[in-house]
């Protein structure tokens, strides 16, 4: 059996003057089923508090979308993101919800 490398993930780039906002990955929405299951299944908490360390040492690229165009994704690395949403004010909490963070920038 031939193992063929696999080609790194095209990431995009931010654009100057549009404000983004983070969409939530297919990859976190099972993510986040798996933990509640496993936390109402009896495996519990400890079996939470390892999936998410995973998640966070394994996640390194995020799905964002500029404001008012839902259907325009991009694929841009975590930290990119970490650091936009530094600049900008945005909160953590927040970061998912394309009018809060659009108010968030204005009033920068």
């Amino acid at each position: 059996m031939k193992f063929h490398k696999l080609k790194p993930v095209k990431t995009d780039r931010l654009q100057e003057g549009v404000v983004y906002y983070r969409r939530w990955t297919k990859f976190e929405k099972v993510f986040s089923v798996v933990g509640v299951l496993l936390l109402f299944t009896g495996i519990g908490i400890v079996s939470d508090a390892i999936l998410l360390a995973m998640y966070l040492y394994c996640m390194d690229k995020v799905d964002v979308s500029p404001v008012g165009e839902p259907g325009k994704r991009l694929l841009i690395k975590k930290h990119e993101w970490d650091h936009y949403r530094h600049v900008h004010g945005i909160d953590y909490w927040h970061q998912h919800q394309p009018g809060r963070v659009k108010a968030m920038v204005m009033h920068q």
